[in-house]
């Protein structure tokens, strides 16, 4: 059923545009409730907590959805490679932003997409056009322009700091991590669907982010159980039910087209976080973020176009 559902909205080409900017808008509206409860918890904690509320909220579609071919290699290895890079990628952003200021490590998050088309060309052999290229490129430029915030003038700044800035150093880890994980989502959502493939990462990557939180700090479970979490258990919740629908979004836009166009139309939620930021936080909206904006719509015109 999954299988020819999904089947049924390739039919519609540029269907994925949509799912990329819900996972775009999920991601900054995420952002902005994590915002609220760093104030009450570690980023360890906060990851954990998401991928666990997450888990909880996408396990029950394991009754509707549940092609899981662990038989073939290619899809496990795909499945616990994936997981694994991605929760590694997370600890390493979140340690980046811990030891380094958050508007040196935001910018070379953008450089994602970047090493996903390498990485998709040397995997599965798919290249975007050249159009496609121009609104990869359009989207990545207006997404570090945004990041840059307040390095306005030091526009190159967060990229000649990769490898003097040990928090620097970490994002960069954390951006390929991200890339390859994402290639390897969609190769696994070409071997099975991407409501399963979804349900496997929700399972896998709480049981990583604990492995790596536990090693890195053996107390850490200890704030996980504290009266904290209980607190502000209605927030975590939905902070895990964005997380989840942004994942759902993201597997299927992975399902329709190339990871390179998915995880570039996903910076929009740069946009996004400009938009929310103002209206929800009072934050300025400077003519630079702006004029970054601009130049992200249209290279998701160029990308719709091609």
């Amino acid at each position: 059923m999954a299988g020819s559902l999904i089947e049924s909205m390739s039919n519609f080409a540029h269907l994925w545009v949509l799912f990329s900017l819900l996972s775009a808008f999920f991601q900054a509206s995420r952002i902005a409730v994590t915002k609220q409860l760093s104030f009450s918890f570690s980023a360890q904690a906060l990851t954990f907590f998401v991928n666990f509320a997450s888990l909880c909220i996408t396990l029950p579609l394991i009754l509707w959805h549940h092609d899981f071919p662990l038989h073939q290699p290619r899809y496990f290895s795909a499945v616990l490679a994936g997981a694994v890079l991605s929760g590694f990628g997370g600890w390493s952003f979140n340690y980046a932003i811990k030891i380094s200021e958050i508007s040196i490590v935001g910018p070379l998050i953008t450089l994602t997409p970047g090493f996903v088309i390498i990485i998709e060309w040397l995997l599965l052999g798919d290249m975007p056009s050249e159009t496609g290229l121009l609104g990869i490129g359009l989207l990545c430029a207006g997404s570090y322009i945004l990041s840059l915030d307040g390095l306005r003038r030091d526009w190159f700044g967060p990229l000649l700091r990769i490898f003097s800035n040990p928090g620097s150093r970490y994002a960069f880890i954390a951006s390929f991590c991200f890339a390859c994980a994402s290639v390897l989502g969609r190769e696994a959502i070409r071997l099975s669907e991407p409501i399963s493939f979804a349900v496997m990462v929700a399972i896998i990557n709480p049981l990583v982010l604990f492995i790596i939180f536990s090693v890195q700090d053996r107390g850490f479970y200890k704030e996980l159980i504290g009266g904290k979490a209980r607190a502000h258990l209605g927030a975590l919740a939905l902070l895990g039910g964005l997380f989840a629908l942004m994942r759902l979004a993201d597997q299927i836009a992975l399902s329709l087209t190339l990871a390179s166009y998915a995880m570039a139309l996903k910076r929009m939620a740069g946009v996004f976080s400009v938009v929310i930021g103002h209206y929800l936080f009072r934050e300025p909206r400077m003519p630079i973020k702006l004029v970054a904006s601009v130049i992200m719509v249209l290279g998701v015109l160029a990308m719709i176009d091609d």
